[in-house]
């Protein structure tokens, strides 16, 4: 109604000032003239019949659904979350029917990023979330073993959650035994007989259930992109099919990247070869299994196994 009122108002002043005959005489003018006429008849004869007291609620009522209307608007959480939708309904729209290559091509840059933790020893874990990663990168600069603080710092079970969940998947004779060997070591801060185990596990887990194109494969091209090709595959085309946009980009962003390049420092010699007599500055497993290591391995550095060992059931043990 006061739209209406409003619009009168304007023509009524609009003819006052006297507007050029050819808009005067106009179809549209006239239409609209009649429009608003009517419209302002209709608003004297509503205010007639309500009361001065019901149209001053009216009016109260309207100015404070306008004000809770506004208010809301200029909140910024819900204007933020509203960005955030759009913006990951478009980034949706703009992914679909991209093959795994083109795929990972468009997101290169947060892949080169999740790689980098990899090749600090730790893969991107099922129990962070974004803003954790954020923080592992700050952590990092301090030293990959401040890192080991998201798991095992101070009102942290993150650790005891890993632990109790490889627990309940490893019964079988073999992977029980390798397990509770590891983790009676660790608990004794027996570390470097803890990573032995922890280790060796590793590598059945990794084997047992990746599906690699040829188990005789070389480490180096067992654990690379080309050695998961087929395993990687069948993850995009499921996630895929199942519309999971969110969790192709946590597996193929930030897992796989990762985990690979965890596996790369820990299984391949890389420059660090026997010949050349110089080791790592971190855990690899033909120095420790070899009996070529110089110095003792710490607790961080079998905690980045526990974590490794969980993303790997995480990701393809409850196939």
């Amino acid at each position: 109604m006061a739209k209406g009122y409003f619009f009168a108002k304007v023509i009524s002043r609009h003819e006052d000032e006297k507007m050029s005959n050819d808009f005067e005489n106009s179809q549209e003018y006239r239409k609209a003239l009649e429009i608003a006429k009517k419209q302002q008849e209709l608003y004297k004869n509503v205010t007639r019949a309500i009361s001065p007291e019901a149209l001053a609620k009216f009016q109260e009522l309207s100015d404070k659904l306008n004000e809770w209307k506004n208010s809301l608007n200029n909140m910024p959480g819900l204007l933020k979350l509203a960005e955030i939708l759009k913006n990951y309904q478009q980034e949706v729209r703009e992914t679909e029917g991209l093959t795994e290559a083109e795929f990972e091509e468009k997101y290169r840059s947060e892949i080169e990023w999740s790689e980098k933790f990899g090749k600090n020893g730790w893969v991107i874990s099922e129990h962070s979330n974004p803003a954790d990663i954020k923080n592992w990168e700050q952590l990092l600069c301090e030293g990959e073993a401040k890192v080991a603080e998201f798991f095992d710092g101070e009102d942290i079970v993150i650790l005891d959650v890993i632990i109790e969940g490889l627990q309940e998947k490893y019964v079988s004779d073999e992977t029980q035994l390798y397990f509770k060997n590891g983790m009676q070591a660790f608990e004794n801060e027996d570390y470097m007989t803890a990573a032995m185990y922890l280790l060796a596990l590793l590598d059945n887990r990794v084997n047992e259930l990746v599906d690699f194109p040829n188990q005789r494969m070389s480490y180096r091209v067992k654990y690379s992109n080309d050695g998961f090709a087929n395993q990687k595959a069948e993850d995009f085309r499921q996630l895929t099919e199942k519309r999971g946009f969110m969790s192709k980009k946590i597996y193929f962003l930030e897992m796989y990247p990762s985990l690979i390049a965890y596996l790369n420092r820990i299984f391949i010699d890389g420059l660090y070869k026997f010949e050349n007599g110089i080791e790592p500055p971190y855990l690899n497993r033909n120095w420790l299994m070899h009996g070529r290591m110089n110095r003792s391995i710490e607790r961080y550095e079998c905690i980045q196994i526990l974590n490794a060992l969980s993303v790997i059931e995480f990701m393809f043990g409850d196939r």
